[in-house]
């Protein structure tokens, strides 16, 4: 999924790519640190929030619209396959299978899509921030060849996207129109677009391949045509994002916001509420610079 990039008079898109870096890692770190529904609700709507803020509400729709299908997917698994806890919500037996509804079932299933909903939403405001020259200058001095990589990668889904949106166009005035039929049919259609676009990816990738060989690209150190520098506001950043991470972090060691039982798993435990409102502050820290940037310029 791609939304764009944020706009660059943004505060968040004007602090050094490392101190991006360090945020992101940060938040991608807190992700997977917690097992709490509570936890999960709040960095999910937090997150979602801060990317309502960088990006315009129709991106925003179908990036929802794509995280909830894959969410509904990991909780209906969940529901499926996990049948331990003690507290049945519901129960049905029909010949040789016994399906149990279980509360357990219930949280970690929604939890763990929460979670994972997160992640989607966060690399998509990654995608936004961390553009090609910030990432390059990042990587290149240190691996150039995963560097190129993953400028590669990441240019190729927005790419990919927007080829689709053209074949579906050009599909659209023949009258084609990828979303009309019964599910044999548009998936027919869709093959044919996918088959076009193989066709060219294939192409266009023996094309960049040779043009990348005739400029000596992997054999010595490259530049950059974009220079960084650590400002004032990338100091202040770090040092507040690090004390509340590793406040978190502290918080993490003694126990709170983690169940080693899964079946121990509870709706909602007041002394992970702390917990939640350091979380919160975590995610918003963009949109705080935000105000005190605007309010600096003003």
């Amino acid at each position: 999924m791609y939304a764009g990039t944020v706009n660059e008079l943004n505060f968040f898109n004007q602090l050094h790519p490392f101190t991006v870096a360090v945020y992101f890692v940060g938040l991608f770190s807190l992700l997977l640190m917690f097992n709490h529904l509570l936890l999960g609700i709040g960095m999910f709507g937090v997150i979602l929030g801060v990317c309502s803020w960088y990006f315009d509400i129709h991106k925003i729709r179908q990036l929802l619209i794509g995280s909830l299908s894959l969410m509904g997917m990991i909780v209906l698994f969940n529901l499926l396959l996990n049948q331990t806890g003690t507290v049945v919500l519901w129960q049905v037996k029909w010949g040789v299978i016994d399906f149990r509804l279980t509360q357990t079932a219930v949280i970690y299933g929604l939890t763990m899509a929460l979670l994972l909903g997160s992640m989607i939403i966060t690399f998509v405001l990654f995608n936004g921030i961390i553009t090609t020259p910030k990432l390059s200058y990042l990587l290149f001095p240190i691996v150039p060849r995963l560097a190129m990589l993953m400028v590669i990668s990441l240019r190729f889904v927005d790419l990919f996207i927007q080829k689709m949106q053209r074949l579906a166009m050009f599909q659209k005035t023949r009258g084609v129109v990828l979303t009309e039929g019964n599910f044999k049919q548009r998936l027919l259609k869709m093959g044919q677009l996918m088959r076009i676009i193989l066709v060219d990816t294939i192409s266009e990738a023996m094309e960049t391949a040779t043009l990348m060989e005739a400029r000596g690209f992997g054999v010595t150190k490259r530049s950059q045509y974009q220079r960084f520098h650590f400002r004032v506001m990338d100091w202040l950043f770090l040092t507040i994002s690090a004390a509340i991470f590793g406040v978190i972090v502290t918080f993490r060691v003694k126990g709170y916001g983690w169940t080693n039982d899964v079946t121990q798993l509870t709706w909602v435990a007041s002394q992970d509420w702390l917990l939640f409102g350091l979380i919160a502050g975590f995610c918003l820290l963009p949109l705080c610079g935000e105000g005190g940037y605007r309010l600096w310029e003003n």
